[in-house]
């Protein structure tokens, strides 16, 4: 850890200062968080311990640790800033949870057009390609009777740009739809291909036996292995099954590319619980880059330091687990003193009973003086 990574946030009081006075450098910064880790690193830890994460405060440690400065009131400060990390990373979660659901309840920063602008592209992709013009229509209606004028032409370039980008996201969507299927077609072909010129092998070796066999066999001995007068029926017979496999090769090649060009014509044509699907994914999407602060434009300190959106019945449970994760560590850790202790009862019983005696005696009231 650096001190230069501190110096960046504003919450950091580096040195007490008056309303007029010129707000410190960088260098400065660094200069002062330098001087006070040199002359102590617990006064440093003291000072600027809240503001680390967890990475900050493990390398804090090891650095400390290499230069002989550890001590017990460093490791405790450790383990507390480590425990309230934690504590900030549920509180977090449970905030931004709260908060996501008053948003919903609101029903402006969740509805169908808010989203639309924050990721058009996927908008386009699960829901959008699939509306009708009537759906559309719908969905860009605007209140021009409850607005101004500007309100009125702001509204208008901002459609203009989002149909913009939702038409450049169609043809998108278009163009990788196009890539996977002549990916497909490519390996259909490919297939064919491989089929085909195994098969014309095939019938160049069928043609070629039947050219040389009046030169390598006796014409006597040629009924004798097969069924054929005429060896030149049997090989004209080889011939015509070879065809007939390539014929029907060839037909099932054109009836994969018939299926796959009506899909393509189907596409936009799912039915009603495929686009409700889709609407859900949408939105938990949607809803868990929230959660996850993935909501560039979203002020997340309003909601992060907000202490009004702590459930106070979420409190009270996160504590309750807490407090039974460490009973049941209590209650395993005694379990153990318990089985060791039986495990020394056991061996103390099989003791023999004169070293039992004699430990007894020597342990007698008269024997200690």
């Amino acid at each position: 850890m650096h001190p230069t990574e501190m110096i960046f946030n504003e919450q950091i009081i580096f040195k007490s200062q008056q309303i007029d006075d010129p707000e410190l450098l960088r260098d400065e910064k660094v200069k002062i968080a330098l001087e006070i880790y040199r002359k102590s690193a617990q006064t440093f830890l003291m000072r600027f311990g809240s503001y680390l994460d967890e990475q900050h405060l493990a390398t804090f440690a090891q650095i400390v640790v290499a230069n002989k400065e550890t001590n017990d009131e460093i490791s405790v400060l450790l383990t507390d800033y480590r425990n309230k990390l934690h504590t900030r990373k549920r509180d977090v979660k449970n905030r931004r949870y709260a908060a996501m659901q008053q948003l919903i309840a609101d029903g402006e920063y969740f509805s169908e057009q808010e989203m639309m602008k924050r990721a058009p592209e996927l908008y386009q992709e699960l829901i959008g390609q699939y509306l009708s013009d009537a759906e559309k229509k719908q969905r860009d209606e605007y209140d021009v009777k409850n607005t101004t004028f500007s309100g009125i032409l702001m509204h208008t370039m901002e459609q203009q740009q989002m149909q913009d980008v939702l038409k450049l996201a169609d043809k998108q969507n278009v163009k990788s739809r196009q890539l996977e299927r002549a990916i497909e077609l490519h390996d259909i072909s490919g297939d064919d291909t491989t089929q085909s010129t195994n098969s014309s092998t095939d019938e160049k070796i069928v043609e070629k036996e039947c050219n040389t066999m009046d030169d390598e066999v006796p014409v006597s001995f040629r009924q004798q292995w097969g069924n054929f007068d005429n060896e030149q029926v049997a090989c004209s017979t080889s011939t015509n099954n070879h065809q007939a496999q390539k014929n029907k090769r060839e037909k099932h090649s054109q009836n994969q590319i018939a299926k796959v060009n009506r899909e393509q014509n189907k596409d936009n044509f799912i039915t009603a619980g495929e686009r409700d699907l889709l609407r859900q994914e949408f939105i938990g999407i949607m809803h868990e880059q929230f959660l996850s602060g993935g909501d560039k434009d979203f002020d997340y300190t309003q909601v992060d330091d907000n202490t009004q959106l702590d459930d106070l019945s979420q409190i009270n449970q996160d504590k309750e687990d807490a407090y039974f994760e460490e009973s049941d560590y209590s209650d395993e850790e005694g379990s153990h003193i318990r089985i060791e202790a039986k495990e020394n009862l056991d061996d103390e019983e099989s003791d023999d009973d004169l070293d039992v005696f004699m430990d007894h005696l020597n342990k007698h009231h008269s024997l200690q003086k």
